[in-house]
């Protein structure tokens, strides 16, 4: 969702909101707050080991899990096979991250 800055004309101070595009209006239904026009923040993800860096690692830790488990199931029958497209996706996607 967008985040958007909005300035209290009556307390002077700038404040923010991560809002739906189609309800960015309802703050300045006061009539002491107007919606400030700035660039857009912008997030980046470092790999220097953050909490961002740390929360990735766990996701696909987890999703290598769940991918592991999952053949293992195919090769016992108990669900259908995945489509080859998929796995080699997946491979690549893997060796991306071992290169990063």
């Amino acid at each position: 969702m967008p985040t958007y800055e909005y300035y209290n004309k009556k307390t002077k101070e700038y404040f923010t909101e991560i809002l739906p595009v189609h309800r960015r209006k309802n703050p300045c239904r006061d009539p002491f707050i107007e919606l400030v026009i700035s660039a857009p923040r912008i997030t980046t993800i470092s790999d220097i080991g953050g909490k961002e860096d740390k929360a990735r690692e766990q996701i696909l830790e987890s999703a290598e899990i769940g991918f592991k488990e999952r053949d293992a199931q195919e090769k016992l029958g108990m669900i259908k096979e995945a489509p080859e497209w998929s796995k080699q996706r997946r491979e690549k996607s893997k060796q991306k991250r071992r290169w990063l």
